[in-house]
C-alpha cells in the first residue's frame, strides 16, 4: 500500500443502490429507482412526471443525479477527495508513453491507422478521476468487457490542487461530448486544467474530472485485492499464551476422559490415598488442571497490562 501525505479532504459516498434522473424531450428529468431501472418494465419506457411523453430509459437520457452536487462549485472541486483505479501500480506512471507508445504504434500501422497525430492523441490524453463509486465500477466494467478479470488493480485516491478559474463552466455531458478522447493539449487550448462531465458509463449520473497530470498534488494506493490482509495487521500480542491454553486444552481433555471412565466414589478414595491409582490417572489429571488454571492466571496478568481496569473515581 502506497501513501502520500493529503491535505484533509471531503469525501462524498453515494454507495452503490442510488436511484437515476432521466431526461425527457420537454427538458426536464425524471426520477427513477434502481430496482425499476434494472427490471427494465413496460420496455424500458417510464411517464415523463412533467409531461406526457414517455422517457425510454438507459445511458443516453442520462441527467446528473444530484443537482445540489459539491463538484458543481469550482471552489469546492478541489477539496474533494476523487478516485481512480488502473492495473498500474505507477498511476500516472512517468513513462506511460515509453511504455505504451511501442505497442500502440504496432496496432495502428496493422490497421493501416498510424501516424504521429494518433499516437500524440493516445500518449497525452488528459487523466480522468470520479467518484468512489465510479472508480469502482469502472474495475468492474473493465474486468467484465475488456479480458482484466484476473489482473490486479489498484484503487487510488487522489488530492488536487485547482484554480477555480481553470475549470469548464457547468459540465459537459457524455453523450453529446465525449470526454474520453480529451487530450492535455485540448485543455490547455481551452485555457483549462480541468473539465467536469457528466459520467454516463460509470455511477451514471455523477460528475467526474478530466485534468492535466500537473494538479495532482497526492495520491493514496489501496491494491485490490489486497495480498496479505495479515501483514498490514499489527502482531498478537496473546499468541504465545493462546497457544499454551490450546495445548494444555487438549491435554486436560485427554486426561479427563480417561479418569470419566472410572466410578466417581471411586475416583475419589483413589484422590485421598484409599484405593490405589496405578497408572497415576487421578495425579496426573490434578496436575493438568493445575497447570491450566496457572496458564489462565498468567494471561489474566498480560492482558491488564494492554487493558487496565479503569480507574475508580469517588
Amino acid at each position: 500500500m502506497t501513501q502520500s501525505r493529503l491535505p484533509q479532504l471531503v469525501e462524498r459516498f453515494d454507495g452503490f443502490s442510488y436511484g437515476y434522473r432521466l431526461n425527457c424531450e420537454c427538458g426536464r428529468a425524471t426520477s427513477l429507482s434502481a430496482a425499476d431501472y434494472f427490471a427494465e418494465g413496460n420496455q424500458a419506457h417510464m411517464d415523463c412526471e412533467h409531461c406526457e411523453r414517455s422517457i425510454h430509459f438507459g445511458p443516453l437520457v442520462a441527467a446528473l443525479r444530484d443537482e445540489q452536487d459539491p463538484a458543481l462549485d469550482d471552489n469546492v472541486v478541489g477539496q474533494l477527495a476523487w478516485y481512480h483505479t488502473s492495473t498500474w501500480s505507477d498511476w500516472p506512471s512517468p513513462d506511460y508513453v515509453s511504455r505504451t507508445g511501442p505497442q500502440f504504434r504496432v496496432a495502428l500501422e496493422r490497421f493501416g491507422l498510424g501516424s504521429t497525430h494518433d499516437l500524440s492523441q493516445h500518449t497525452t490524453k488528459t487523466l480522468h478521476l470520479g467518484t468512489y463509486e465510479a472508480a469502482i465500477e469502472n474495475m468492474l466494467r473493465r474486468m467484465h468487457d475488456q479480458a482484466d478479470g484476473d489482473s490486479r488493480f489498484y484503487l487510488y485516491r487522489v488530492a488536487l490542487s485547482l484554480d477555480p478559474t481553470r475549470i469548464n463552466e457547468g459540465y459537459r455531458d457524455e453523450n453529446a461530448e465525449k470526454a474520453a478522447d480529451l487530450t492535455v493539449g485540448d485543455l490547455q487550448a481551452a485555457g483549462l486544467d480541468a473539465v467536469r462531465y457528466l459520467n454516463v458509463y460509470e455511477s451514471m449520473g455523477s460528475l467526474s474530472l478530466a485534468v492535466t497530470p500537473e494538479v495532482i498534488i497526492g495520491i493514496q494506493c489501496i491494491p485490490i485485492p489486497i495480498e496479505d490482509l495479515a501483514a498490514l495487521l499489527p502482531p498478537d500480542p496473546f499468541m504465545e499464551q493462546k497457544e499454551a491454553l490450546d495445548a494444555e486444552a487438549v491435554e486436560w481433555s485427554d486426561a479427563a476422559e480417561l479418569i470419566s471412565t472410572i466410578d466417581p466414589i471411586e475416583r475419589r478414595r483413589m484422590r485421598l490415598g484409599l484405593r490405589p491409582d496405578p497408572e497415576g490417572l487421578i495425579q496426573r489429571a490434578e496436575e493438568r488442571e493445575l497447570r491450566r488454571y496457572a496458564l489462565w492466571h498468567d494471561f489474566e496478568d498480560i492482558l491488564a497490562q494492554y487493558y487496565p481496569p479503569p480507574t475508580s473515581h469517588p
